[in-house]
Order: structure tokens, then C-alpha cells, then sequence
């Protein structure tokens, strides 16, 4: 029964490979971790994710269950109907134009899809999480730089040449400052977690900036009482949701789901972020919007690329 079918859904992070062997109703069976190298190549990780993949089999064998495809996540832009990721190179020798589905494919023997890791996380959502059984969805995370993704009409929308769907890079203020991608005032550059760290140490006359503040250590100060970081938190809810208010005027979705690491905030920052997010948008637009926190966290990457690992080996669009 395609129900009880399982697939492996890997994610490549900056630091670490997360992998988990996944039923189709979105079950996970066993899950792993392999810590990169600092120092990471295209050779590396392939040769990491292979063998990684051969651990989880062997795992999974143990439980009697044999997994008949590979799902992975990456970041960047990926050719989906071949699996090869396009780039950036995200600080990684020769990531470019690497064709992963075939590598780990013939290094695995088995059926092996990529995708990319925000859609992956948009497709979990919408399949086994916050959005499950609605048709028109964003999904938006929010952590060091800004991800989404789009369901319209019950499909993921790629855009084309698969290169759709980039929320974080809308412009929100064009007198702003130029991000490393040289675009001036997105919302990437203006509202993910890089750019809180950045206005603290500014607000703060830079007392911080040699001492590697995260963005949860900010938000905690905030909870605190700490001034400079009220005010800091409090502006970012506020960027985030002009943001939001750009794709509910935009797309008029039935809901936009928040993921990421900032989106598990406390509930006074989530609430300023809806406040700002509805003020900012065209009634008849908003009418029917939801705004929700993502219901699968650090799993979502995972079950969602084993799903459309699993999709794709039925012949199916997703």
C-alpha cells in the first residue's frame, strides 16, 4: 500500500546533514544526524550524505522496513525535474551545477529528488501540518536569511526556471542598505534574524558586535526588560508583518504559515507581527487570512522531501 510506503528525507544544513526514514502520511520512523566539516566541498558532502544514507538503511533494515526513495533539501536554486542544484555555492567548493539527485542516486541505487528546502518545508505544511487541506498557502521562515514558498491551487508554484517563490527578496525599503545579494531594502536584508543582530549592535553603539549575539539572545534580553532590545524586537515585528502585508495584498491567501527559528518567539512578538501585518494590507484581501506558526519545526524539511520523494517515484506533480 502507497500508505505504508517509506522514503528517506534528507536536509543539508550549514552545519549538519538531518536525515529520517518517513511514511507516506508522515511518520517518522528513525531519524539521524552527521556533523559537516567546517571546511565543506562539493566532494564532501556528497561522500557525507552517502554514507549517512547507507547508516539510515541499515537502521531502518533493523525495523524491517526498506525505504524506496531519496527526498533531499537543500538551499539555493534547484532544477526540480532533475535534481541538480543550481547554486549559490552557499560558501562551499564547486556547488555549482552539481547534479545531486544522479550522484547519490548511483551512490545509493536508489530513486533519489531534490528540492529546494523552503519548498520542501512549504510542502510539509501543507500536507501534515498548519495548512493541511487548504489550497492557497505562503509559507514564510524566518531565521538568518528569509525563505518561502507558494501552494496555489493546491500545487507548488516554481515560477520559471524553478526560480520563484524567493519572498525574501521583495524590496520593503529602497533607501535602505544593499544586502550581499545587491538587492537595496529587502525584506531578507531588513527583517530575518541577521538583520535584528545587526540593528541591536547599531542601537547599541556597536558593544556587542565582537561578541557574536545570537537573535535568540536578543529576544531573551527583550523578555528581560532590556530597552535596546525592545525596541529592536519590537521594529522587527513590525518590518515582518509590512512584509506579510505585501503577500496578502499580493495573493489574498487562505493562510500564511511562519516557520524558522523566530517564529517561535513569545506570543507578544507573533501578535505585533499579525497587528502590523493587517494594518498594512487591503481589507477585501485580508478578509480570510490566517496567520499561523509552522506546526512541524525542525521536521519539516524532512517530511517534506520525503513526500515529494515519494510523489515524484508515483509519477505525480507536486
Amino acid at each position: 500500500m502507497i500508505s505504508l510506503a517509506t522514503a528517506i528525507g534528507a536536509d543539508i544544513g550549514h552545519d549538519l546533514i538531518s536525515l529520517a526514514v518517513v511514511r507516506m502520511k508522515g511518520e517518522i520512523i528513525t531519524r539521524s544526524e552527521v556533523r559537516l566539516n567546517k571546511k565543506q566541498t562539493r566532494d564532501s558532502i556528497v561522500s557525507v550524505l552517502t554514507d549517512a544514507i547507507r547508516e539510515i538503511r541499515l537502521k531502518a533494515a533493523g525495523q524491517g522496513i526498506n525505504p524506496i526513495c531519496i527526498g533531499i533539501a537543500a538551499k539555493g536554486f534547484i532544477d526540480h525535474s532533475q535534481g541538480v542544484i543550481l547554486g549559490p555555492d552557499q560558501g562551499i567548493k564547486d556547488w555549482m551545477s552539481v547534479p545531486l539527485a544522479r550522484l547519490i542516486g548511483n551512490g545509493t541505487g536508489l530513486p533519489t529528488y531534490v528540492g529546494n528546502d523552503a519548498n520542501m518545508m512549504t510542502i510539509a505544511e501543507h500536507q501534515f501540518g498548519a495548512a493541511k487541506g487548504l489550497g492557497n498557502i505562503v509559507f514564510v521562515a524566518l531565521r538568518t536569511g528569509i525563505g518561502g514558498g507558494l501552494i496555489i491551487n493546491g500545487k507548488l508554484y516554481r515560477g520559471v526556471n524553478n526560480a520563484g517563490g524567493e519572498i525574501g527578496q521583495m524590496i520593503i525599503n529602497y533607501d535602505n542598505g544593499i544586502s550581499n545579494l545587491g538587492i537595496k531594502g529587502s525584506f531578507e536584508h531588513l527583517a530575518s534574524a541577521s538583520a535584528v543582530i545587526r540593528r541591536f549592535s547599531e542601537e547599541s553603539g556597536n558593544v556587542y558586535e565582537n561578541k557574536q549575539i545570537s537573535c535568540r539572545e536578543i529576544f531573551e534580553l527583550s523578555y528581560s526588560g532590556h530597552s535596546t532590545a525592545q525596541k529592536v524586537v519590537k521594529e522587527n515585528a513590525e518590518i515582518v508583518g509590512i512584509g506579510l502585508a505585501n503577500l496578502i495584498s499580493i495573493f489574498a491567501p487562505e493562510m500564511i504559515i511562519l516557520g524558522g527559528g523566530m517564529s517561535q518567539a513569545r506570543d507578544s512578538y507573533f501578535d505585533a507581527i499579525v497587528k502590523s501585518a493587517f494594518e498594512n494590507s487591503l481589507v477585501n484581501c485580508r478578509a480570510e487570512v490566517r496567520i499561523e506558526r509552522a506546526m512541524q519545526g525542525h521536521d519539516a524539511s524532512l517530511l517534506g522531501s520525503a513526500f515529494y520523494a515519494l510523489t515524484r517515484l508515483a509519477g505525480k506533480n507536486i
